[in-house]
């Protein structure tokens, strides 16, 4: 899914806005924090047309959030490791896949 930069902001504006509303209405601050930027990096990466982008920087967001809530424990941390093995072997788009050009914002221009 790709949207307009307007429209696309405004979806990431707003993913951010509800997850500080819950942040604040829960208090679970740390590691919700990680959380939240997790979801926004996914969304982000999806409304940019990046998914695969945003969901491997939103899984590891997320994952060392659940990490954190569990007491850093070792052994999570490489099953984490594996898991991110696992899905860049499997999911991740080929090398030969051609990867979306950059997006340059002549906004300040």
């Amino acid at each position: 899914m790709y949207l307009d930069p307007q429209r696309a902001h405004a979806l990431v504006g707003a993913t951010w806005l509800f997850g500080f509303a819950a942040l604040f209405y829960t208090g679970y601050w740390w590691p919700g924090i990680l959380f939240l930027v997790g979801v926004t990096s996914i969304v982000e990466g999806l409304v940019r047309g990046r998914g695969w982008y945003g969901l491997q920087g939103g899984l590891w967001a997320i994952g060392i959030g659940v990490w954190a809530t569990l007491h850093y424990r070792l052994a999570l941390f490489f099953v984490l490791i594996g898991i991110s093995v696992l899905l860049g072997a499997f999911v991740r788009p080929s090398l030969a896949a051609k990867k979306p050009a950059p997006v340059r914002d002549d906004w300040l221009e």
